[in-house]
């Protein structure tokens, strides 16, 4: 009798070793871990937490079987928290991170899928802003913080740069229309500009440039023009591991901008003028800031007007009156009244070696210059010019790669006109 209750305790003492469940004396349970801080813990993993998984493959799996019925909002997982003092209160954390930068894979810290329901009503992440308190409903950063005063109420709040890549709908409004206050030194534009130049004069050196957009090079390498996913993936070479880049296919109005031609200003040259409305980004590209040039061209269209009032004025009332070149008894032609420079297009154009450039400068004029740029708004050559009347100059090509470029006649510090011409190799 001895040697079987002997017999038994052992075969129990073996099983408790290696029991796969275990619960200790607070009540904490564990499989197949060692660690009872969390009132679960599957795997050794995490202290002070409610139930603790590790698993090399998903950790926690939930679903929903059947259909969704019962209330209105049914979530498969619901994660509440309840705010407490000045403690940061989530309510559900994604977190996936590497501590060191590597060059393959993809990390998400949330990922939101959702389709198929009622059209116009299926959300991939769906971020709520509840209560009386300023906030925002979603907030993104790409700052080390746990977010910012957003000083307001609003849908999304992102601190730090945020890019579209499709068309953006909404009204813009500059800090200027949406702050309350405006911030020490404020000063009307003509004040500010009393002893300087005035608007009109500057835009005047500013030049209007017509150019087309790039297609994405991940599209230009493929001749699909539909894709039922709408995204095209290049195989990277096998030292990422096979891993792949995906690339948004642009939307209908993306298309229709790549076969437009687009207008704009050269941002170099409105550097030169107005550095406060051009700007440079990650990738070292100028851009401007046309929504602030708005209040310049209503000061510009103000001086404008007064000048033509004091012309009005000078003559009576009447129409301003400008008189042009009139024969002679000799039959030579005496100067006009008001001579102006001009620049003429390029002959020939295309051109492959050689190209005249003719212009027209008054005698009048005290310094004029040709310039060339590239069509990324690079000055590329600069020639002085100190013949007056009609003259040309030559541009020999040799010295240029094949491409389109611009040219532009400045006489006493004012953009006169700006042309293109092409070189063709």
């Amino acid at each position: 009798m001895k040697k079987t209750i002997l017999f038994a305790g052992m075969m129990l003492a073996a099983v408790c070793a290696q029991a796969q469940l275990k619960v200790n004396s607070s009540g904490n349970v564990m499989i197949k871990s060692e660690s009872a801080s969390a009132n679960l813990t599957i795997g050794e993993s995490g202290t002070n937490r409610g139930i603790a998984v590790s698993s090399r493959q998903s950790s926690l799996y939930a679903t929903r079987t059947g259909a969704c019925v019962g209330p209105t909002v049914a979530p498969t997982i619901d994660a509440y928290n309840t705010p407490y003092s000045y403690f940061y209160c989530i309510g559900l954390k994604g977190q996936t991170y590497s501590t060191t930068a590597t060059s393959s894979g993809r990390a998400f810290g949330v990922h939101g899928e959702a389709g198929n329901t009622t059209n116009g009503y299926n959300y991939g992440v769906f971020g709520s802003l509840a209560g009386a308190q300023n906030g925002a409903g979603v907030y993104g950063t790409t700052q080390s913080d746990y977010g910012v005063d957003t000083g307001g109420r609003y849908a999304g709040y992102f601190n730090g740069d945020v890019k579209v890549t499709g068309s953006l709908y909404a009204s813009v409004v500059t800090s200027t229309a949406a702050s309350a206050s405006i911030a020490t030194g404020q000063v009307a534009l003509a004040e500010n500009n009393a002893t300087s130049e005035n608007v009109s004069d500057k835009l005047a050196q500013l030049s209007a440039v017509q150019y087309n957009l790039n297609m994405p090079t991940a599209l230009a390498s493929t001749t699909s023009t539909t894709f039922a996913t709408r995204v095209i993936s290049d195989t990277l070479s096998t030292t990422t591991m096979g891993d792949t880049v995906e690339v948004a296919y642009p939307s209908d109005i993306e298309l229709q901008a790549l076969s437009k031609n687009h207008y704009g200003l050269m941002a170099a040259q409105l550097q030169q003028i107005y550095p406060d409305l051009v700007y440079e980004n990650q990738q070292g590209d100028l851009c401007i800031n046309y929504i602030e040039m708005i209040p310049l061209l209503v000061e510009s269209i103000k001086e404008l007007k007064a000048e033509i009032t004091t012309l009005q004025g000078g003559n009576g009332g009447g129409a301003v009156v400008m008189s042009r070149a009139m024969p002679s008894a000799t039959g030579i032609e005496e100067a006009a009244a008001v001579a102006i420079p001009m620049l003429k297009q390029n002959t020939p154009n295309p051109f492959t070696e050689n190209t005249v450039i003719e212009y027209t400068l008054p005698e009048t004029v005290q310094t004029a210059t040709l310039y060339i740029y590239d069509m990324n708004g690079k000055q590329i050559e600069q020639i002085a010019l100190t013949e007056r009347g009609e003259s040309s100059v030559n541009v020999n090509g040799g010295q240029l790669s094949a491409g389109m470029y611009l040219y532009s006649l400045i006489a006493d510090g004012k953009v006169v006109d700006t042309k293109r011409m092409i070189l063709t190799k």
